[in-house]
């Protein structure tokens, strides 16, 4: 089986159903700082990481559809452990298409506003996660300004360039795709666009300003995944949240229903009229009393399954036999100074997990530069070696 096909063939794989089922060998990606310090660690280098790339950015694990609006594919990490594709990114833009604007920028710092309008501070190589100082949106008459931005007439300009020949190149391929990424979610967009603290001040005393934010950026989604699902087919659907953390759910259950689920049934509507049955909600955190909400809306799965944060995926698998769970493994396993016991204790679940069925395992999120090339190498080697002989 080619990597599109060990990918559906896992996603509905019943319990005993070994025989038509090849699990795929995958990473989530790397961050490039990552991928020079492992160069330096016996790494063997097929390609340089550009220049251009500093640390902080991401080298995902998979085919870059259309280099211009996507992250660098690795070429590195993949030939070393006979790596299968990782499930696909089709490019989307979900910004209002702000330009970038720097604001400020000396020896050890920037700040800048980006597509989304938000002001963020970071250090001046980008090496992590910014800081966000300031957001669009405030209340009705900044969102009422910024909706404009998410009309029907936008969405030509936020497809990739020669979009015929691109659709025609997808029509063969033997890699999977999503449609769906960060920001792409019914939190997840609103959260972007204020802040989480506005956001949460507003669930409480504006809750019809987020209602209007969560049906406007549905109605565009159905819109702008339509135009893309009529020439492309996309075997899974990604609503991203980022709606927890290691206390659990930054939400009530009593809101979730409120702005979340009437969305995510459209989205799984729209998903099934349009032929894809795959369904994952992307939420950090503690998600076990989550699943239930999302299982309720229709969603088959769900990733990351951060185990810092208390999630437990045989208890996960028990509770919810056919839930899709992807990923699954602490990076913190492959610290510098961890032990091929640790590894092998982080590991130890994942036989049973495949055995049951419905489950890709690899580490959650971008591999960091804390993980030594010799840990990473162990660990990979020893999950390629359970994956071989899983049905035993």
């Amino acid at each position: 089986m080619n990597s599109r096909e060990k990918f559906l063939s896992v996603m509905w794989m019943e319990d005993g159903d070994y025989a038509s089922v090849e699990i795929p060998k995958v990473e989530f990606g790397y961050w490039a700082g990552t991928i020079r310090r492992w160069f330096g660690e016996g790494l063997q280098q097929v390609e340089p990481v550009p220049a251009k790339i500093s640390d902080g950015i991401a080298i995902m694990a998979n085919k870059n559809i259309y280099s211009e609006m996507e992250k660098a594919g690795d070429v590195n990490v993949q030939p070393v452990f006979s790596l299968d594709q990782y499930l696909t990114k089709f490019p989307v833009d979900y910004s209002p298409m702000f330009a970038h604007e720097i604001i400020e920028k000396t020896e050890t710092h920037i700040i800048y506003k980006d597509e989304y309008g938000v002001v963020n501070k970071n250090d001046v190589n980008i090496t992590s996660l910014p800081m966000e100082l300031d957001h669009p949106v405030k209340d009705w008459k900044s969102w009422n300004e910024y909706k404009q931005r998410y009309s029907p007439e936008s969405i030509k300009k936020r497809l990739p360039p020669d979009w015929k020949n691109l659709t025609e190149r997808l029509k063969d391929r033997d890699f999977p795709i999503r449609l769906g990424g960060t920001n792409g979610g019914f939190l997840g967009f609103p959260r972007q666009i204020m802040g989480l603290t506005t956001y949460m001040i507003m669930l409480h005393d504006d809750p019809a300003l987020i209602d209007d934010i969560c049906e406007t950026f549905l109605n565009f989604l159905l819109e702008y995944y339509g135009t893309i699902a009529a020439d492309v087919k996309i075997d899974c659907l990604l609503i991203w949240e980022d709606m927890a953390g290691k206390m659990g759910s930054l939400i009530s259950p009593a809101h979730f229903r409120q702005f979340l689920t009437p969305r995510y049934k459209a989205m799984v509507s729209f998903a099934k009229n349009t032929g894809i049955d795959i369904i994952i909600t992307d939420s950090d955190g503690y998600v076990e009393d989550i699943i239930p909400l999302i299982i309720e809306t229709g969603v088959t799965g769900m990733y990351p399954f951060e185990r810092a944060a208390g999630n437990d995926l045989l208890r996960i698998r028990k509770n919810f036999p056919d839930f899709q769970l992807i990923g699954g493994i602490d990076k913190r396993a492959l610290f510098a100074g961890s032990t091929n016991e640790k590894i092998d204790l982080e590991l130890s679940i994942v036989k049973e997990l495949l055995k049951g069925g419905r489950y890709i395992p690899h580490i959650d999120h971008f591999v960091s530069q804390d993980c030594t090339w010799g840990n990473f190498s162990y660990y990979r080697r020893k999950l390629n070696e359970i994956i071989d002989g899983f049905r035993k």
